[in-house]
């Protein structure tokens, strides 16, 4: 149960990160659908950031999320949700 709650973070960030890859690549405009992504990703992590006491989860501005959020968009987000979910 260890390893798999270790590196449970690092399996999904890297299957969402392949799986958004090819949805990008795919798309007419994939600079601006990546970018799009991003912008809506850093967008709900600073309401979350923000606002997240109502719902008990109020993460931090670091450097892993906002990279996780931009990159990934808002799942993200929502994969920092689940990460804070499952060692919390």
């Amino acid at each position: 149960m260890d390893f798999f709650r270790t590196y449970l973070y690092w399996i999904l960030w890297a299957a969402a990160f392949l799986i958004l890859l090819f949805f990008y690549i795919k798309r007419q405009k994939p600079v601006r659908t990546f970018l799009l992504g991003g912008i809506t990703g850093l967008t709900a992590l600073f309401l979350l950031h923000f606002y997240g006491e109502a719902i008990g989860f109020a993460p931090t501005l670091c450097t892993t999320n906002l990279l996780t959020s931009f990159v990934l968009g808002i799942p993200g987000t929502a994969l920092i949700i689940l990460a804070h979910a499952l060692t919390g």
